[in-house]
């Protein structure tokens, strides 16, 4: 049987399979439970995937070393990268391949950061609808709904820019004007919250291990009319399922 030439390009070309995927997260270098959402979810991948699943972050350098020492063999092969970060900035484009690299993790792919996934953001618009509901039947446009992003004081844009792509989608979609503050940028979280009293707050982070999402909180905990937070939506119990089906995808294409 004759090989189209097509066919016969991908096979000569194809990459080797996935034998690893390492989730890997910005985390805290001061508390290891702080970094508790990214070993959380590693541990729901492992449950499902039929390779070997690990975790570090990038505040603890050496917890690369103890996750390829962990995968063993699997560590040798073509490791599936999971960047457990908001956007593709400095940190998942500049630092993230300069570590893998001096850890020991020659052969890698990286899939796209869980902030840029298509999915997330019907997992947001289903969770607004579903607090909406819960605030009095209301729906989204009847109520002032704010998203907090981290931003940047570096002028690093990918993080405010992801979140205006969000917030102007959940828009079209009919949920009503969606506000956005940044932690570290303006508009900062004290201003909207004050300017907009709003009865939704939802925090557009991977995870709530920083001591920048407690300063959040407690703003949050100070206006009596926000009625429902949700600090990080990487915590919420959907994402693994999110995640695992893009993995899916990812190994299927042809690479």
């Amino acid at each position: 049987m004759r090989v189209s030439p097509d066919l016969e390009t991908r096979l000569t070309h194809a990459s080797p399979p996935i034998t690893a995927v390492l989730v890997v997260a910005h985390g805290d270098g001061g508390d290891a439970r702080l970094n508790g959402n990214v070993q959380h979810l590693a541990g729901q991948l492992a449950r499902r995937l039929d390779v070997g699943v690990d975790w570090a972050v990038l505040k603890q350098p050496e917890s690369f070393t103890a996750a390829r020492a962990r995968l063993g063999v699997a560590a040798d092969g073509r490791v599936l990268v999971f960047p457990l970060f908001m956007s593709d900035g400095y940190f998942v484009r500049i630092k993230l391949p300069g570590i893998l690299i001096d850890q020991g993790f020659a052969d890698t792919e990286r899939m796209t950061p869980f902030g840029l996934m298509e999915p997330l953001v019907d997992l947001i618009e289903h969770r607004l609808k579903s607090l909406a509901s819960l605030s009095g039947g209301f729906a989204p446009h009847d109520l002032p709904i704010l998203l907090v992003a981290h931003g940047s004081r570096s002028g690093e844009p990918a993080s405010r820019q992801r979140a205006e792509a969000i917030a102007a989608t959940l828009s079209l979609r009919g949920l009503g004007t969606i506000h956005l503050a940044f932690i570290e940028e303006p508009p900062s979280v004290a201003e909207q919250l004050a300017a907009l009293d709003p009865t939704i707050v939802v925090g557009l982070f991977a995870s709530q291990g920083t001591h920048a999402l407690d300063d959040v909180k407690a703003l949050v905990d100070a206006r009596p009319g926000v009625l429902h937070h949700v600090a990080a939506i990487g915590t919420d119990a959907a994402v693994a399922e999110m995640v695992i089906e893009a993995i899916d995808r990812h190994r299927r294409l042809p690479r």
